[in-house]
């Protein structure tokens, strides 16, 4: 290996990378001879397997029946969204009608005068009351 200095981070790096690249290769090459020792068929290398596949490409009629399907279920999502908006006030209209609003607090009954209520009756004063009650 060539000599850096150490403030040259980046190279070291790059040079430590290369040297493990080597070692990997070194390693493979042991791998697929002890397959071939043992009569199996070395694994591909793991980067193929994980690299990502072609996407299919659909025909124009696949892609119309597909677009026809997702149209019908959006229309049929919206009219069962209509018919619940339009069968929820139905009953709230209902429930109003049996039950008028609160218009406030109930009316209040009619005081008594407070004259009788502060004085209690002297025996003389309802004597008097029952007189009159008898003479009307």
């Amino acid at each position: 290996m060539p000599k850096t200095t150490k403030d040259n981070t980046t190279e070291l790096l790059r040079l430590a990378i290369t040297g493990l690249d080597e070692q990997i290769a070194e390693l493979q090459e042991i791998q697929t001879q002890l397959a071939a020792m043992v009569g199996r068929p070395s694994p591909g290398p793991a980067v193929e397997a994980a690299a990502p596949q072609k996407r299919r490409k659909l025909s124009a009629e696949a892609r119309e029946k597909i677009s026809a399907a997702a149209k019908a279920r959006w229309a049929r999502d919206r009219k069962a969204k209509v018919k619940a908006q339009k069968a929820k006030p139905a009953p709230e209209k209902s429930k109003l009608k049996g039950k008028p609003a609160k218009a406030g607090p109930a009316p209040a009954k009619k005081k008594k005068s407070s004259a009788k209520k502060a004085r209690p009756k002297s025996s003389t004063q309802a004597k008097e009351s029952e007189a009159e009650k008898v003479s009307k």
